[in-house]
């Protein structure tokens, strides 16, 4: 990108630096010498011909010529030196940017370089009839040396399904089947539903979330404070109450203050739960009894498990890797991961209907946190897509089709909607680095000596 404000003279380039690699061409229009600045960055220099930079020029006063209103001038006339006066800096920047534009793929061509990131262009001041120079930096993918991949100690834990966890599908599969039964004569309680409109203040003032109409209470799910305070309502009935959030609330604008809430019960339906039993079985669909269905619950949770303990495998494989081998990684793939990193977060946080503002997230200290891993996650790609490209692993169109298809599955689409998405957004090409990425980690770790061991307490 060519930044607002012109810079002066290029710097001379040293002929004799072993710190720097260079490859000089002297063609008709373009005059190039590419340096290493690191391993990562590269730094092109251009000088471009009087004759290819006043062309440039011309086209750039074309456009502007159309656009430019000058007092004394029909518009669309105004002449090309009354122009660059009347627009002063303006018009030299939009010149410089013309240049740079017609000749900046050229020039990378004329010295094969790669660059895997937008440019960071400076130049000096053009003048008519001289040539005009200017320097870009980019980023460009690292050498990497294949590391010994081969004989990695990784620990996998022993898959175990225990009761607690089959229990707790059950009670889901439970609450999905409940029913609801008008109760106008109810209170709200434990066991019951309602419909409420509320409006709340802290501090006086209203606040994301405070005010909602046909909101839905689902006694025991929410904060217990305010649970306690609209106990036993009726239906039509309207209550004034206050309660205190606690210091760690998620939402950091009200965490600790206390809130002022008018709420009022429009609807009660009392929760009619299914009795567990065979009968309850047989409504979950292929069931004759309870054991059926706990032997199936048992059987997704270890397949759950299992592709779990595959995917951690490849993680603390690609890891090892990346934290043996040292090299240094490009800015902007560090920065896309971060970026990716955010995504996730506030993805995460929007499916618990929360914003990053409100939790009090704080995006500069994340990134200072983070930007290690991040580094570290750059480098592990890069090794797997070096290990890939020399066994060498590939993706057919087949193993596309199939990841396709477990995406509509997934996402309860059809498959034709979900690939013409893919299509239609260009997204196939990354599809096809995730799979190839997860495809590399697999064969890693069939390489690797895997000892099995007692499953860990999660944190």
């Amino acid at each position: 990108r060519v930044p607002k404000g012109m810079r002066v003279q290029l710097p001379p380039v040293a002929q004799n630096d072993a710190k720097t690699w260079k490859i000089r061409k002297d063609l008709s229009m373009l005059k190039t010498v590419l340096e290493k600045l690191k391993a990562v960055r590269h730094k092109i220099n251009v000088e471009v011909s009087a004759e290819k930079a006043q062309k440039s020029a011309e086209t750039a006063l074309k456009a502007m010529q159309k656009e430019v209103d000058v007092k004394g001038f029909r518009k669309g006339a105004v002449p090309f030196d009354i122009i660059r006066k009347h627009l002063g800096v303006e018009a030299e920047r939009e010149i410089a940017k013309q240049i740079v534009r017609d000749t900046y793929a050229a020039a990378i061509g004329q010295e094969n370089a790669a660059p895997i990131s937008d440019p960071s262009v400076q130049y000096e001041t053009y003048a008519d009839g001289q040539p005009f120079k200017y320097w870009a930096e980019f980023d460009v993918m690292p050498d990497i040396t294949v590391p010994e991949y081969e004989g990695l100690k990784l620990e996998r834990e022993k898959v175990e399904v225990t009761d607690q966890e089959i229990d707790g599908e059950i009670k889901r599969l439970q609450a999905a089947m409940t029913q609801l039964e008008p109760a106008d004569d109810g209170i709200l309680g434990a066991g019951m539903m309602a419909l409420v409109d509320f409006h709340g203040t802290v501090d006086g003032k209203p606040f994301k979330g405070s005010d909602a109409e046909n909101f839905v209470v689902d006694f025991g799910t929410l904060l217990p404070a305010f649970e306690e305070n609209i106990k036993g309502m009726k239906k039509g009935e309207e209550r004034e109450i206050k309660i205190t959030y606690p210091k760690d609330y998620f939402n950091q604008e009200i965490a600790g203050k206390e809130g002022t809430y008018h709420v009022k019960v429009k609807e009660l339906r009392k929760k009619i739960v299914p009795e567990l039993g065979d009968d309850f079985a047989k409504t979950l669909g292929k069931f004759e009894n309870m054991n059926a269905v706990r032997a199936d619950i048992k059987k997704h949770i270890a397949n759950a498990k299992e592709e779990f303990q595959k995917r951690r495998l490849g993680t603390n494989a690609i890891r090892e890797l990346s934290e043996k081998n040292d090299f240094e990684v490009p800015e902007v793939m560090i920065q896309n991961e971060l970026g990716a990193m955010l995504d996730d977060i506030a993805r995460q946080l929007k499916a618990q209907g929360k914003t990053p503002e409100e939790v009090g997230f704080d995006t500069k200290k994340f990134i200072e946190d983070n930007m290690g891993e991040a580094k570290k996650r750059v480098r592990g790609y890069l090794i797997a897509f070096a290990i890939a490209k020399g066994v060498p692993l590939t993706v057919g169109d087949e193993e596309l089709e199939t990841r396709i298809a477990m995406i509509a599955r997934q996402s309860n689409q059809p498959v034709d909607k979900v690939k013409a998405q893919f299509e239609k957004e260009n997204l196939k090409e990354r599809l096809k680095s995730q799979v190839l990425y997860e495809k590399t980690l697999d064969f890693i770790v069939s390489k690797a000596k895997v000892k099995e061991v007692k499953p860990k307490k999660e944190k």
